[in-house]
């Protein structure tokens, strides 16, 4: 077909900029009278079409031929030059008679004699030499290796030599297809076909260009082109790392998927579907292919890692050998790499499975599980045996469950709750069906995949028949429920689960107690807390494991702490500590962290969290991790390491919406308010902290409203509104379940105390100080006892109160792991001392508080310390470094993570920013600091 210039809508490439410059180089050859041929190769679906449609668009005042190569016709010689030069017939009409009468000749009779091949390509030569001179020429010849032979040997021909004319010809052709090596095609009038001896390159003589499949930020920006806004990110991430760079296959994956799926709230077909035109794009070289190195092909498309020595035995034909497959590498198709099958274009296999009859699929699948390893590949097994199953079958349904659990041990829940789907699939008794797809649906819940364990409980629920297997059910569902749900009402309903559960399974109702006790206390309610207690601790015997007895000291410990009996509590929470040296479950080390920070021992929380963190995510159990990192963040910020604080509770945040827990994000978030008010940044603690008490109305979630109100306060007291403060920890005192937490009414004892002296308010101050002064004596925690010298310091005078700091000093000295708390009362004693007109002694302990403020970016208490130094008429120690109060929050997390040796790369993938983005952030920390380099970083930070 011909085309003049005119105006085409562009069709935005990705990925593709080197070859479309490829292009535009070879059409200003042809205007400026040089001459260009391009030969483009690639897999199908790479894009070599659109590539070419993106050439004649832009092509302007060029005449256009374009032809694609048509399989039907592949027999006829020259039927593809007919088509392509019909357009420009009347310019045969400028050729010398012979000329013309030979061109005429061939394109009707479909060939002509072996002496006139020269003349008739020469011919063909002359004929677009002239259309070219008239008006550059542009020949597109898509689908190359689909053209009839001998179209392809004179368009070769013309291509090598363009030279001096003002053509250019771009050839595409799906990459590996060159000549056969042999006879000429049937068909082929004599002198057109191709000989023995041929050359196999496709055009020989033009330069190839090979497409590359595209990098994945190219088909993240075709599927922003093509999808709809509402496309989920997950979803995204699943259409482009199944597509292998293919724009054609992410872009049918799309078109396959239903509003539901592209939304994510259902799962995506598996496997992904190839298009038709793609799938027999792909097939079309592996159809040539003789049967049996066709049957291995299959055996190896789904085999999960296919292994030549596997692959000969599960096919077990006579005479079957590695050379069976040498027909597919000589096309392309595979590399065989040592003992593992290889496909060149990763589609193919996709392409195979899904164009094979059901009949063939179960065969193959059939052998696969006759030679696969069950005991060191279970998932793999499993998944042959159940797609080469033709029905329900209970015995091949137990190999399946062994598996499963063989699976757990070996590669985590997700693995093993995909091989108890398929188990089920194949059972045939309901009840036992119901056992399996409810553990299949928990384990995907615990591997952080909620979508697929609602689904799952969603099949087992009407299938449950008896009570213990309708607890079992009600119990995972509680369990969900109990992450993103009204915390009061997950207690309630786990009580319940419990409770029914009590008669069939004493270990299954323990786990329903605690995890009510849980709920309970996310939601600051002791008396539903030590129901669930009062219920779960008899049920757990001395000959019990760790696992149970560590439960039961856990439970009964918090529950007395709960009731204000520190001494009694003590020991139970010690005991839990103890046994938690023996767990490596994190959902066990949790607890544990939980009674430690009952303890004020914040090294051991800061270490068993770590570990927690640690052990979720090397067993892939994801659902934990955002718990973990909850309590870890809680030993961070009051160490001191706000960056670390910060970077694990924006993961910890992300990790929860993830998967779905937004109990626990309400908490990260909550974290990252107090951070914020640490840090002084009115603002964002603010916007926080707003947040967080929304959310925690919502979902009656007691301790992070309580830490989000406990935020506020320390932000009011660092900017000396000591009222405010009083007012909004006074409110906590008694705050009903969702509104508060009793635990935190005691850990802010020390701030409470502070505002109510400041405010005069010292019968508040007395009492919260007295609760405060029991517990700090009965755990013996040298950070605890500090804090409640602290208070006993701030309601005395003279020199009883000195004493009182002084002891809170020696104390924070010993303990030598809070250090922003030790800093504080630095603060205070040097004010006391300042108002005690003991100028010189209230300098050094403002001046140490000051260094430790400044160090750790705390801006409003550097403020107070300063005016307290201002009003004692000294100047401060040394000349003031550049404050790193001029820098934004995130401007100081980045700096200190700079400053402790992180690469911009670890700094992003800490703070979930790109190293662009910290490289911007660094370049405006230098200039408002006044340095150079990340050295002069350190110097000034550390």
């Amino acid at each position: 077909m011909t085309e003049r210039y005119a105006e085409h809508p562009r069709v935005r490439l990705r990925g593709r900029n080197a070859e479309q410059r490829i292009l535009a180089d070879a059409l200003g050859d042809a205007r400026s009278g040089r001459g260009a041929s391009v030969l483009l190769t690639g897999a199908p679906g790479h894009g070599k079409t659109v590539l070419i449609d993106d050439a004649r668009n832009t092509a302007g005042d060029f005449t256009v031929l374009h032809v694609a190569g048509v399989a039907d016709e592949a027999d006829f010689a020259l039927s593809g030059l007919q088509r392509l030069l019909r357009p420009v017939e009347p310019a045969l009409d400028r050729l010398s008679a012979p000329r013309r009468d030979l061109l005429r000749e061939a394109l009707t009779r479909g060939g002509v004699a072996d002496t006139d091949r020269f003349a008739l390509y020469t011919s063909l030569l002359e004929l677009l030499s002239l259309i070219g001179a008239e008006q550059p020429l542009l020949l597109c010849v898509d689908d190359a290796d689909l053209l009839d032979g001998a179209s392809l040997d004179a368009l070769a021909f013309v291509a090598r030599r363009l030279t001096g004319t003002h053509v250019a010809a771009v050839f595409a052709a799906c990459a590996g297809r060159g000549k056969p090596v042999g006879p000429r095609r049937t068909g082929a009038p004599e002198g057109v076909g191709r000989g023995e001896g041929a050359d196999t390159a496709l055009v020989p003589g033009v330069t190839e260009h090979v497409l590359a499949p595209l990098e994945d930020r190219a088909v993240h920006d075709v599927l922003t082109d093509r999808a709809p806004a509402h496309l989920a990110s997950s979803v995204r991430a699943a259409l482009v790392l199944a597509a292998h760079g293919n724009p054609a296959a992410v872009l049918g994956f799309l078109s396959a998927l239903t509003t539901e799926q592209v939304q994510g709230d259902r799962p995506l077909p598996d496997p992904l579907p190839l298009t038709s035109r793609l799938r027999s794009a792909q097939l079309a070289p592996y159809r040539e292919l003789p049967e049996e190195t066709r049957r291995i092909l299959l055996l190896a498309a789904l085999a999960a890692e296919p292994r030549v020595h596997r692959l000969l035995d599960a096919a077990g034909g006579p005479g079957t050998s590695v050379a069976t497959l040498e027909p597919a590498e000589e096309r392309g198709l595979v590399r065989v790499d040592g003992d593992a099958v290889v496909f060149v274009d990763p589609l193919l296999r996709k392409a195979i499975a899904q164009g094979t009859p059901a009949g063939r699929l179960r065969e193959a699948h059939r052998a696969l599980a006759g030679v696969t390893d069950r005991e060191y590949s279970p998932v793999e097994f499993a998944r042959h045996t159940v797609c080469g199953a033709d029905a329900p079958d209970a015995v091949l349904a137990d190999d399946v469950a062994s598996a499963a659990r063989r699976a757990k041990r070996l590669e985590g829940p997700l693995p093993a709750s995909h091989t108890n789907e398929r188990a089920a699939a194949l059972t045939p008794d309901p009840d036992e069906r119901t056992c399996r797809l409810a553990t299949a649906s928990y384990e995907a819940y615990v591997a952080g995949d909620s979508a697929r364990a609602a689904r799952l409980l969603g099949q087992a629920r009407p299938l449950a028949v008896s009570d213990r297997r309708r607890a079992t059910v009600a119990l995972i569902e509680a369990e969900f429920d109990m992450r993103d749900c009204n915390a009061i009402d997950a207690a309630e309903r786990l009580y319940q689960v419990g409770r029914d559960l009590v008669p069939h399974d004493r270990n299954l109702a323990l786990r329903a107690l605690v995890r009510s006790a849980d709920s309970a206390s996310y939601a600051g309610d002791p008396v539903r807390h030590r129901k669930a207690s009062d219920l779960a601790v008899p049920l757990v015997r001395p000959d019990d494991s760790a696992s149970m007895r560590l439960i039961a000291a856990y439970l009964e410990g918090c529950t007395v702490s709960f009731r204000g009996d520190y001494v009694n509590s003590t020991p139970l929470l010690r005991e839990a500590v103890r046994l938690s040296n023996e767990m490596n479950e994190p959902s066990e080390m949790v607890w544990a962290g939980i009674c430690g920070l009952r303890l004020a021992d914040t090294p051991y929380v800061r270490t068993i969290t770590a570990r927690a963190v640690e052990a979720a995510r090397s067993r892939g159990e994801h659902s934990f991790v955002p718990s973990a990192l909850a309590f870890l963040v809680f030993s961070e910020f009051w160490s001191g390491r706000f960056p670390s604080a910060a970077g694990t509770a924006l993961t910890g945040l992300r990790s929860s919406r993830e998967s779905g827990q937004s109990i626990w994000a309400t908490q990260h978030l909550a974290s990252l308010a107090m951070i914020a008010a640490i840090q002084g940044d009115v603002d964002t603690c603010r916007i926080r902290a707003r947040a967080v008490t929304a959310q925690a109305g919502e979902n009656s979630l007691g301790l992070p409203a309580a830490l989000a109100a406990w935020a506020l306060a320390v932000l009011e007291l660092s900017r000396g509104n000591a009222a405010e403060a009083f007012f909004r920890l006074r409110s906590l005192v008694h705050a009903g379940p969702g509104h508060g937490h009793p635990t935190m009414r005691l850990l802010t004892a020390p701030h409470f105390v502070e505002a109510a002296v400041r405010m005069g308010e010292t019968e508040w101050a007395s009492a919260s100080q007295a609760g405060y002064r029991g517990w700090a004596d009965a755990v013996d925690s040298p950070s605890a006892l500090a804090l409640a010298a602290r208070g006993d310091a701030l309601l005395a005078t003279g020199d009883e109160a000195a004493d009182h700091f002084e002891t809170a000093l020696a104390l924070h000295r010993a303990c030598g792991d809070d250090d922003v708390e030790h800093a504080r009362t630095q603060l205070l004693f040097g004010a006391f001392l300042r108002r005690a007109r003991l100028p010189g002694r209230a300098r050094e302990h403002l001046y140490d508080a000051l260094e430790t403020f400044e160090r750790f970016g705390a801006r409003l208490w550097v403020r107070q310390t300063r005016a307290e130094l201002r009003a004692i008429g000294t100047a401060e120690r040394s000349p003031e470094p550049p404050a790193t109060g001029e820098l934004t929050a995130q401007q100081q997390q980045i700096a200190r993570l700079v400053a402790e040796g992180a690469t911009n790369r670890e700094v992003a993938a800490h703070m979930f920013i790109s190293p662009r983005t910290v490289e911007h952030h660094l370049r405006g920390i230098f200039r408002k600091l006044n340095i150079r380099s990340r050295v002069d970083l350190a110097r000034l930070l550390n």
